[in-house]
């Protein structure tokens, strides 16, 4: 490819495209009036997952009320005392999901 001014050899305008006949020969065909610029379709998911992406941006990244109960628990010894307890709860919550 040979640059040439501004632009480079072989290169098209944005207003065309370029469709192949049978023979593997490229026509150039103007838009006739249709706008064919670039388009970005965004699917349901990364949709859903930008929700929560600023979601979680604008949560607090410490919530310090939940803290503070957690270390009086664990202080009084309602938490931490039995660890298969604690692991059932967890596979439950993951299975419920």
């Amino acid at each position: 490819m040979k640059i040439q001014g501004d632009r480079p050899s072989g290169v098209q305008d944005a207003g065309q495209t370029q469709q192949v006949d049978k023979a593997g020969q490229r026509t150039q065909q103007a838009r006739g009036g249709v706008d064919a610029g670039d388009r970005v379709e965004v699917s349901a998911d990364a949709r859903l997952l930008g929700k929560a992406v600023d979601a979680a941006s604008k949560a607090p990244e410490i919530r310090q009320d939940v803290v503070d109960r957690a270390k009086a628990k664990l202080a009084a010894g309602e938490i931490g005392n039995d660890p298969g307890r604690l692991a059932d709860r967890l596979i439950d919550s993951l299975l419920s999901t």
